[in-house]
């Protein structure tokens, strides 16, 4: 690990900022194809009457996998069953689902444009790597402000969870109900960052049981891998920061790695070191309170990004092959 301090003349700046414009993820896709089916599940339950509901069930049932049977159970609180519509129907009738519903509306007149940057980051993805499968539906249903869950054909999408945090609806939401930071999370225009990482992360990458470090990187990993479906996205985008959480992660880079560095924390492997620097949540647990959330992911993705303009040769399938310390060992903070 080294830390590289210099001072540029004009013409090295102008060389720097002329890269950065090089957009190495700029790769064709015209003759790429994705099939996906987009699937309201909530307006067809949405104001049914019990016998469309039935029949809206059925045909859920026959078409899609066990994840639409899976939000269902979690939704109603039972194993779906031949009578399940009934409880469905109760679900959606309810008045709080019925007002969630309501101001949810809006939300799917602006669907369009995210299915074809969803589509198209799919599209790029088949390019990278072309044994990986494509999901055959997206399901749009209500999920209870619960996350994106991908199976092995489809997504499930509860859009609630998308709600602006000023939303009437998600103020009067208590807090010991959901948190601050959690409504400070709802916005719109993330989604399909969150669909395209959560079947990145699910279908591309195995589950690890490592050492801080190694997860510091794998997160790295699969960001950039998210930036190669989402190529002309910023990098505060892809990690899912304002433009204040991203200004403070870049100005406290080399304070948030002399911290593990001094605390020992990057070969220790502990699930409270990995959830307080990867997971969700008000802050990065040990930095200071002004610090974004997961600054172990905005590393990684630090480190990945570096290490890939280095090695351009290096194709996707070979990052993810690619030993964590030998990332490390190249890391460099400007």
């Amino acid at each position: 690990m080294k830390k590289r301090k210099t001072f540029l003349t004009l013409i090295a700046l102008f060389s720097i900022l002329i890269s950065c414009t090089n957009d190495s993820f700029d790769v064709d896709i015209q003759n790429i194809t994705v099939e996906i089916e987009h699937i309201n599940v909530d307006s067809a339950f949405y104001k049914a009457t019990l016998n469309d509901t039935k029949k809206a069930h059925e045909r859920f049932t026959n078409l899609l996998d066990d994840l639409y049977l899976y939000e269902i159970s979690q939704n109603i609180q039972q194993n779906p069953d031949s009578n399940s519509y009934k409880a469905i129907h109760d679900f959606y009738k309810s008045e709080y689902i019925s007002e969630i519903e309501k101001v949810k509306k809006k939300l799917y007149s602006k669907l369009d444009p995210k299915k074809v940057t969803i589509e198209k980051g799919f599209r790029y993805l088949k390019h990278h790597f072309p044994k990986v499968k494509s999901p055959h539906f997206i399901i749009y249903m209500n999920k209870l402000f619960s996350n994106i869950h991908c199976s092995d054909t489809s997504v499930s999408v509860g859009l609630e969870q998308y709600l602006s945090p000023d939303s009437k609806l998600i103020v009067e939401i208590p807090n010991n109900q959901l948190y601050e930071w959690q409504k400070q999370r709802m916005n719109f225009d993330f989604l399909e960052r969150d669909l395209l990482m959560q079947w990145i992360q699910v279908h591309l990458f195995e589950a690890k049981d490592g050492k801080l470090a190694e997860h510091i990187v794998q997160a790295g990993k699969i960001l950039y891998v998210l930036n190669a479906t989402l190529p002309n996205a910023e990098k505060q985008y892809i990690l899912r920061y304002n433009d204040k959480q991203f200004k403070w992660a870049e100005q406290n880079e080399e304070m948030t790695w002399n911290y593990l560095v001094k605390e020992q924390l990057l070969f220790e492997n502990n699930d409270r070191d990995k959830a307080n620097f990867l997971n969700e949540g008000p802050q990065t647990i040990g930095l200071p309170e002004s610090s974004p959330d997961r600054m172990g992911q905005f590393l990684g993705f630090q480190m990945v990004f570096g290490y890939m303009t280095k090695n351009k040769d290096v194709s996707l399938p070979e990052l993810i092959e690619t030993d964590y310390n030998k990332i490390l060992q190249t890391y460099e903070i400007d």
